[in-house]
């Protein structure tokens, strides 16, 4: 989380500054009003608002607003990626708030949880991957929408949240309680409605593919209902490093009602039945047969390597937290925690097996290493000393097959050819 943290933190500042200027040539950064009413399709109206976690962040540069905005780029042309960016997640006084301390400490197995920062590793100009000018990229000449991640909620909370600073860490006094703004899905929401005016208006895609990258996989999947209903285009959805292998209290606690994110207020129609009967050992087939089911004529496709080692450790987070254990500095994964690997390796490749054996329109690619991630070039693997491909333009471990090209034919091939592959094959 620190490596590109300075520089992150220079160029947001500068645009802080010049708030007029865009990103860069062809990138404009657009920042929602404070409440924003959006239209569903019943034509009922609801009114969200826009937010990070926390109001301010302090950086290297001083105390700043940590207002959220997001930010599109015109291409050549009309075809349009929607992303949404990732960045841990938060949910309880650990999470939000002790676990901030693991990003002075040189000496931790891991970083804090969640990013709760407008400034670091939420730019697009800096990403890489995907959102790169390079001519190996074939989705260069694409519009493409990014959509930043300090929420600590996956993408999909509408709640203010009060935690306890126990450590003091934040405002300086321990035990002060902090008021957190979860307005995952308020963002979202408000670049919906802006998208949907620039659909009506000026830009017509043939193709829309729809990604984002460990929470950011969660809240594209979460949202894509909400997303779909604004446009007739078919939008197709890549889950990337998000298979929602948690723990049962994780599940029970935040994808239950009255939970800390009020995702009961903000999950689309085709999710709210699971509501409180989301299962820790099904939750990836849960929601992607609901969704295959639901949109027969769409396509969805989740990319994970086979060892990853983030979403390992977030599995033996939430288990922690489960039998009480609080010490974030604890919470790193080791080469002997083989009953948090070998577990989320088991329930990975059964997910995507029983989804490619009972779906018509779902499809894997499962790379080798430890890598987090393939959209961007954030490739995070901790201390664990087990080598990596490179992300997006160098995958090709599963089977010799290219991942960027898998990709691209996955959202614009006029017909959908499932070509699961993964690098044990």
């Amino acid at each position: 989380m620190q490596s590109s943290y300075k520089l992150t933190c220079a160029l947001f500042v500068f645009l802080w500054l010049v708030p007029n200027l865009s990103l860069a040539s062809n990138w404009e950064r657009i920042q929602p009003e404070d409440t924003v009413t959006i239209t569903h399709e019943n034509g009922e109206q609801e009114t969200v608002s826009p937010s990070c976690a926390l109001q301010t962040i302090d950086t290297p540069y001083g105390t700043l607003p940590n207002d959220f905005a997001f930010f599109f780029e015109q291409g050549e042309s009309d075809n349009l990626l929607i992303y949404f960016n990732g960045g841990g997640a938060c949910w309880n006084d650990a999470t939000c708030l002790a676990s901030l301390a693991l990003a002075f400490d040189d000496d931790a197995l891991s970083n804090p949880t969640y990013n709760p920062s407008m400034y670091d590793e939420n730019d697009p100009e800096v990403a890489g991957g995907i959102f790169s000018d390079s001519d190996d990229n074939p989705f260069k000449t694409w519009s493409k929408v990014f959509i930043p991640y300090c929420t600590g909620d996956l993408h999909l909370g509408s709640k203010e949240t009060s935690y306890t600073d126990t450590t003091g860490l934040v405002t300086g006094y321990p035990g002060a309680p902090v008021t957190f703004q979860h307005r995952g899905y308020d963002n979202a929401m408000a670049v919906r409605e802006w998208l949907k005016q620039k659909l009506s208006n000026d830009l017509d895609p043939k193709h829309i593919l729809m990604s984002g990258s460990s929470a950011g996989g969660y809240g594209a999947t979460f949202n894509f209902p909400h997303f779909q209903e604004i446009t007739n285009k078919k939008i197709n959805l890549l889950s990337d490093g998000a298979m929602g292998i948690v723990s049962s209290g994780f599940v029970d606690q935040l994808l239950d009602y009255n939970g800390n994110w009020g995702i009961e207020n903000t999950l689309a129609r085709n999710f709210r039945s699971l509501i409180g009967r989301f299962s820790a050992h099904s939750l990836n087939k849960q929601v992607f047969i609901r969704l295959a089911y639901q949109y027969p004529w769409n396509r969805f496709a989740q990319y994970t390597t086979g060892t990853d080692i983030i979403q390992m450790q977030f599995l033996k987070i939430t288990d922690q937290i489960d039998n009480g254990n609080l010490n974030p500095i604890t919470w790193g994964l080791g080469e002997t925690d083989y009953n948090y690997i070998i577990p989320w390796q088991i329930i990975m490749n059964s997910s995507v097996h029983l989804l490619s054996a009972f779906t018509w329109n779902y499809q894997f690619y499962v790379g080798e290493g430890t890598c987090h991630t393939i959209m961007t070039d954030f490739c995070e693997q901790n201390a664990f000393p087990v080598s990596s491909p490179s992300p997006f333009y160098n995958e090709e471990s599963a089977r010799g097959v290219e991942f960027k090209g898998w990709l691209y034919d996955f959202a614009t091939q006029r017909r959908f050819r499932e070509n699961s592959v993964a690098y044990y094959h």
